[in-house]
């Protein structure tokens, strides 16, 4: 009996097995969308009817550049003193308008990352910022690319030179008057008794200082490891005895951002007419004019600043590697050669 079922149950697999085939063959392949569609980055909202247009328009789409999304702007951290001016001259002549000076009307005022921020923002047209009281690190504006820049000093040249510029002075601020009054010994001894701060560790002071730090409470070595900490989060730092250096290092690192920029070496606001004046030199001049006591004084009250030098000269040293920008052992390598072959 069954015999005579067996050729019409054949003829209804046959068809079946097309669909149990059909169906596997359609899951399968909605498994696999699914599968990709996971992968693929969600669209914001509006964003297919763009497509859908440049698709229609047959214009490619068009992508910012980081440039026109961040607009470059640099900010000088300006320590009195320290070869600032000279800068300031060589940026408006290399960009082509002056810079903008940004401090508040007191001398003792202090402004914080947000106040710079805010002033930054509200002159969106500035595209170098001068500040004396700027408190460290560098702020972080929406839609600007920020840069900074800062030179530390010898703090015992720093300090001839602003006896040298307060003798100089036409104003008759206090110091200007008393510059005028006494010679070099008896007008660091009169800074040290009335305002030793300008004349102790300022350096380290500047780069460390919020609004919880007086600058009449003296630095400690705390101070000094924050003022480093800040010095690694700038991204031109070097010294002024080397400003022809940290100028290369600058026009390196700001041509990237402002292409047509070129620094010239200058210098401005300056007392002294000799630029490379040994360290050695400096201190046997401080001895023969303040004699050992005050001398010694004057060097401990200034070691933390010297610290600071030395990191600012080893981070000079190698953002210069980084640029490839001045390489000495480069240089002496094909100084050699070129000599070599001249005498083949």
């Amino acid at each position: 009996m069954m015999h005579g079922h067996l050729p019409f149950l054949l003829a209804r697999v046959a068809p079946l097995m097309r669909h149990v085939t059909h169906l596997y063959h359609s899951a399968t392949r909605v498994i696999e969308l699914g599968l990709y569609s996971l992968q693929m980055p969600r669209r914001k909202p509006g964003q297919r009817y763009l497509l859908r247009r440049e698709r229609a328009s047959g214009r490619p789409r068009r992508h910012k550049s980081s440039s026109q999304q961040h607009s470059p702007l640099l900010i000088h951290f300006h320590i009195f003193k320290n070869a600032g001016t000279s800068f300031q001259w060589a940026l408006q002549q290399g960009i082509g308008s002056r810079p903008h000076e940004y401090d508040p009307s007191s001398p003792d005022g202090l402004l914080s990352p947000k106040q710079l921020a805010s002033y930054a923002t509200r002159t969106s047209e500035a595209r170098v910022i001068f500040t004396h009281q700027a408190a460290l690190p560098p702020p972080r504006i929406r839609g600007r690319k920020v840069l900074s820049s800062i030179l530390i000093r010898d703090p015992i040249a720093r300090i001839r030179s602003i006896y040298a510029f307060e003798r100089q002075q036409v104003h008759s601020s206090q110091g200007a008057v008393k510059a005028k009054e006494l010679d070099f010994k008896g007008y660091v001894e009169w800074r040290l008794a009335c305002s030793p701060a300008m004349f102790c560790n300022y350096q380290v002071y500047f780069c460390s200082r919020t609004a919880f730090n007086k600058k009449d409470e003296g630095t400690t070595e705390t101070h000094l490891r924050t003022a480093i900490a800040n010095l690694d989060l700038i991204d031109i730092v070097g010294t002024v005895e080397r400003y022809i250096d940290w100028l290369g290092l600058a026009q390196s690192i700001l041509s990237e951002f402002f292409p047509q920029l070129k620094l010239v070496v200058t210098r401005r606001n300056a007392t002294s007419t000799s630029t490379n004046v040994s360290h050695a030199e400096i201190l046997d001049h401080l001895l023969k004019d303040l004699g050992f006591a005050l001398a010694e004084r004057l060097l401990e009250c200034n070691q933390l600043d010297m610290c600071l030098y030395q990191v600012a000269e080893a981070l000079l040293i190698r953002r210069l590697a980084e640029h490839r920008v001045d390489i000495p052992l480069l240089k002496a390598y094909a100084d050699v050669s070129k000599n070599y072959t001249e005498k083949l």
